[in-house]
């Protein structure tokens, strides 16, 4: 059976946070959360549990649990508050074990190590047990300051004629063999700039030169206003970069649609849909050795699955057409933002109707319940992080 993916970001509306809006924008932290459960079907289930639309997520106001309204203010980057709730149930009078663990998670990924080897020290003499290590490696000083590789970054600065800097990204990206494209200052594209940006990147394609995008969602509403308002033949430059943008983002509902409006609007063929090959997330091995060693430890996710990064998923649904059983390791996951997990879920959902079985292992403490909230257990089998 084929599977095919469906990264539309979607609109998420939650109560939680007592707003409903954009599924990228981040919400103002609340004073509580913990009236908030997942929604229920007619039948009892999560509503995005096992739907296969990742549009119906909702929260009515029920009883969340401690630990999963702590997962959730992770999930949406709420840093501090997740934190300061959580050093609040370790000093109670009966704190649970994994609570300690989510706080040691916490202060691992945000590089406070005084912080995790004072709670480590009280953990091993309360509990009895050996606490998670200080992992150098694969920890960072800070999720929201995430370090990138700059090797083979570009960035568009949006200050002189984008036709200079898209010469300057082929220059780069020949150069270097790959490339990492930022498109996030650019506030207004010309015709001209964006065919050339759309025939570099069609160029890219078939040299089979490994491209990514950074940012896209903060330009593609720009792109849709500008045809919106400008639908002639002068602006088709602005059409063909859409198209590009939307087959590497794996848009194809969004795709199809353009290519309606442009056949209506030109009445000529639009472009067909061609699946772009997505290059493998950073760290990951592109050789046969590499592809060896993730059948072994199962696919790899990366740092934090947001709506500008999950070409991940899509390298995840290739992957899965080659396998019955999918593995999945998480240890170098971060961490999901609130946004993507209805898309994460959706393609757990995907895989199970599928036929397949579904293990993510490694997953750290401060994501496992917020899997738990959102049903991935019915979808998948969990399996945590072991602590060393």
């Amino acid at each position: 059976m084929t599977i095919a993916p469906s990264l539309k970001p979607s609109i998420v509306a939650f109560s939680i946070f007592n707003k409903t809006g954009p599924a990228g924008d981040k919400p103002a932290p609340p004073e509580t959360a913990r009236n908030a459960q997942p929604a229920k079907t007619e039948d009892g289930r999560n509503s995005g549990a096992g739907g296969s639309n990742a549009e119906m997520l909702a929260y009515d106001v029920e009883e969340l649990s401690p630990l999963h309204e702590i997962a959730v203010l992770y999930a949406a980057d709420h840093m501090d508050a997740a934190q300061a709730l959580l050093k609040e149930s370790v000093q109670s009078k009966t704190p649970h074990p994994q609570v300690w663990l989510m706080l040691l998670d916490i202060y691992k990924l945000r590089g406070f190590r005084k912080e995790f080897e004072d709670l480590a020290m009280i953990y091993t003499v309360k509990f009895e047990r050996s606490p998670p290590t200080w992992n150098e490696q694969g920890s960072q000083p800070d999720l929201r300051k995430e370090s990138r590789l700059a090797s083979d970054f570009f960035c568009f600065q949006g200050k002189e004629n984008l036709l200079v800097e898209v010469s300057k990204l082929v220059e780069f990206a020949n150069r270097l063999g790959s490339v990492r494209i930022d498109v996030g200052k650019l506030k207004t594209v010309d015709s001209e700039g964006a065919m050339a940006l759309a025939n570099a990147l069609a160029a890219f394609r078939k040299q089979e030169l490994p491209a990514r995008l950074n940012n896209v969602n903060q330009l593609l509403p720009v792109l849709k206003k500008t045809i919106g308002e400008n639908p002639s033949r002068d602006y088709v430059g602005i059409w063909q970069l859409l198209f590009e943008f939307y087959q590497r983002q794996a848009m194809q509902n969004e795709f199809e649609d353009l290519g309606l409006e442009y056949a209506m609007s030109f009445e000529m063929s639009p472009p067909s849909w061609e699946a772009v090959p997505v290059p493998l997330a950073e760290g990951t091995e592109s050789d046969v050795a590499g592809d060896a060693l993730t059948s072994v430890n199962g696919f790899p996710l990366r740092g934090v699955l947001d709506l500008d990064h999950l070409t991940q998923i899509q390298q995840l649904f290739s992957h899965a057409a080659a396998h019955r059983e999918l593995k999945v390791n998480m240890a170098g996951l971060l961490r999901i933002d609130f946004s993507a997990v209805g898309i994460f879920i959706d393609a757990l959902s995907k895989f199970n109707a599928a036929g397949k079985k579904v293990v993510l292992i490694d997953i750290n403490e401060l994501i496992f319940p917020l899997l738990e909230a959102f049903g991935a257990n019915r979808l998948a089998l969990l399996l945590r992080r072991k602590v060393q």
